[in-house]
């Protein structure tokens, strides 16, 4: 059975090799499984004060892109694009939440309406923000889409056998690779071997959703709400 830092050898260049933070190279560094450094890893990303995350990939042959950032004070902002032309922006500043829905997501989430209505949607809401109502049955789900990253799907499967661990680099950066690797997919997650140990990667080929996502930390993110002439209440 192969476990990753298990080996004392291993530990050991991987420290001085790589000069992992403390985190990752303290007294115990010789005892840490995949799994453990990994829900270090994902403590360390959930703990950071500002992130951008970007997102390039595909859903079931669809490419889908988005950019979402967060201040570190409750604020964030969401660009994301499905196929060519299918988009939806969000906001959320302050308690308040904006959405911006492309025509062709308007049509897509409004196509119950007649024609006219949809035609006269589609006209007062191309290039203007909507603010739904706080709560009650117009309240908004896309906040989905600006929230901070969560990694429920990373959690399972680092067992001994079906993933590696190895040092590269990622953008001239040193960091440690795990990959879990499955009947139909293979996930590789790329942890920063200096300072905290965050996510700054991970890439997935095969399956219903393969692509790449990448995390930057630290950076000003500044989030705004619109300007009020381009908002218009939700019905």
């Amino acid at each position: 059975m192969h476990a990753l830092l298990r080996r004392p050898v291993a530990a050991a260049f991987l420290c001085a090799t790589f000069t992992l933070s403390a985190t990752a190279c303290g007294r115990y560094v010789g005892d840490l499984t995949k799994p453990e450094l990994l829900g270090k890893a994902i403590k360390a990303t959930g703990s950071a004060e500002s992130v951008t995350v970007h997102s390039d990939g595909f859903s079931l042959a669809v490419p889908v892109k988005s950019r979402t950032s967060h201040d570190g004070r409750g604020n964030c902002t969401t660009a994301l694009s499905y196929g060519t032309s299918d988009t939806i922006d969000v906001i959320r500043v302050d308690g308040e939440t904006y959405v911006r829905r492309g025509e062709a997501r308007l049509r897509r989430e409004e196509g119950h309406r007649s024609p006219e209505d949809l035609a006269a949607l589609v006209d007062r809401l191309s290039g203007r923000w909507t603010k739904p109502p706080v709560d009650g049955p117009g309240a908004p789900t896309e906040p989905a889409f600006c929230r901070r990253p969560t990694f429920d799907d990373l959690e399972n499967g680092w067992d001994d056998d079906s993933a590696k661990g190895e040092p590269t680099t990622v953008d001239g950066r040193k960091v440690l690779r795990l990959v879990r690797a499955g009947s139909e997919s293979e996930t590789a997650v790329y942890i920063a071997a200096e300072g905290p140990p965050r996510i700054l990667k991970i890439v997935t080929k095969g399956g219903d959703t393969p692509g790449t996502t990448t995390f930057d930390y630290d950076r000003p993110v500044e989030v705004k709400a619109p300007p009020a002439g381009d908002v218009v209440m939700a019905d």
